[in-house]
């Protein structure tokens, strides 16, 4: 019994320091930079169409600042627009990284041991940003997608990497030479070279031979538009932007918006309500964040995260939005109750859960209840008149580990299922 316990005790301490090194929740981004949101609609992109069929996307993002790569990659990777992070140009002179720094670093504020390698092909990213938490920065040569999918591929093959971020630049300079615009054949022709970029870069990603044991969130991304041969202005060639969500636990929809206004143009300033409602520039770094840090119950859309983390951030977290049930929860234990519905859909992520789990149901303008019932038929948490929409989030961090059933009314209709909660 003694050797028993020996080498039960040795399995956890190896099993918590693979845990430490490397977690389920990952992260890849691939920034395309400079890409119109009407020229990707239009260009040949197999590749991210078949990630936008499967995927949360939109080509009604917004760029709410100045449409220049420096403060627009910098609002993308911070998740604070340029009053905050004080890029305002290629130069990144005046930047407060110190005070709003890269994702990466915010959630190794949570995570210290969270692995994560950005590889760009445009050398201010690299050499003038400081304070982002990446564990290696790669530079390789400007427009050329074969390095970056050779560094890419090697990166890959680590798995213990948590979050990547990659940047290329071939569209942006292509629309430099000869113009950002649907009907110029050289800027077409770059975004359909890219995009077997990004098929290569999926390929690579789903080739890890631990990728089925992992969550990726993948976000295909462009920092701003361009009209004639340039960009840095105010119109929507520059401004209208897009962005492509996409995961094994992604949901597939599409997001209109309208334009939020910009913090740039006093003829169209923010409008703040239909901000609220947009997918802007700087929910890219908080839904990234969100996703990396979920399991601890956090909220980085919250000016303060938790005691001593006020990171004050100016983007909004897409996850709860985005994230569909878990297809595969473990078996319900023999003893438990089965998952019932008397014709209320109802779906719940993640499951399994460690803290907060959220809930998508219509309750039709119903009043709404619910019940947390543990494992020995014990009512852990209760609420009656819950106001809602769609999604209701229950908060779980005060109960052990177990199974539990979660009993949903909304009018007449009721829907029970199994959830089970690690620590």
């Amino acid at each position: 019994m003694k050797k028993i316990t020996i080498a039960a005790s040795i399995m956890l301490v190896l099993l918590s320091g693979y845990v430490s090194a490397s977690q389920k929740r990952k992260v890849l981004i691939l920034g395309l930079d400079g890409v119109r949101s009407d020229a990707l609609q239009m260009a040949n992109t197999p590749n991210i169409d078949s990630l936008i069929a499967g995927g949360y996307y939109t080509y009604d993002s917004w760029c709410l600042g100045i449409t220049v790569s420096g403060p627009s990659w910098s609002t993308i990777f911070t998740g604070v627009w340029y009053p905050k992070h004080g890029v305002t140009d290629n130069s990144y002179a005046g930047s407060h990284y110190d005070q709003y720094p890269y994702f990466p670093n915010l959630a190794k504020q949570v995570y210290p041991n969270i692995n994560a390698v950005q590889i760009i092909d445009w050398a201010p990213m690299s050499d003038l940003v400081y304070n982002e938490g990446y564990n290696q920065k790669i530079v390789r040569t400007t427009n050329d997608l074969a390095a970056m999918l050779a560094a890419t591929q090697v990166q890959l093959q680590n798995p213990d990497l948590d979050a990547l971020v990659l940047h290329v630049d071939n569209i942006d300079a292509a629309g430099h030479s000869s113009g950002f615009s649907p009907s110029n054949p050289s800027y077409m022709t770059a975004i359909n070279n890219v995009d077997v970029w990004v098929g290569q870069v999926m390929t690579a990603l789903k080739s890890r031979p631990t990728y089925n044991d992992e969550d990726w969130l993948v976000f295909v991304i462009t920092d701003h538009g361009g009209i004639g041969t340039s960009h840095g202005g105010n119109t929507n060639e520059e401004r209208h932007i897009w962005w492509v969500a996409s995961g094994k636990n992604v949901k597939h929809a599409q997001l209109f918006a309208q334009d939020p206004g910009s913090y740039t143009m006093n003829s169209n300033p923010v409008d703040t309500a239909k901000l609220a409602k947009a997918p802007v520039q700087a929910d890219i770094a908080v839904t990234a964040l969100h996703h990396l840090i979920y399991d601890s119950g956090k909220r980085p859309d919250n000016k303060t995260v938790a005691p001593g983390l006020a990171w004050n951030l100016d983007g909004k977290s897409w996850l709860d939005s985005i994230m569909i049930e878990n297809t595969t929860p473990p078996p319900p234990p023999p003893t438990a109750i089965k998952n019932v519905s008397n014709n209320l859909e109802l779906k719940i992520y993640p499951n399994p859960a460690t803290n907060l789990i959220t809930l998508w149901f219509n309750p039709e303008g119903k009043s709404v209840s619910y019940q947390v019932i543990n494992a020995i038929g014990q009512i852990v948490k209760a609420a009656d008149k819950v106001s809602m929409s769609e999604k209701l989030n229950i908060d779980l961090s005060n109960q052990v580990a177990g199974n539990y059933i979660i009993k949903i009314q909304a009018g007449d209709k009721i829907a029970v299922k199994q959830v089970v909660l690690s620590k």
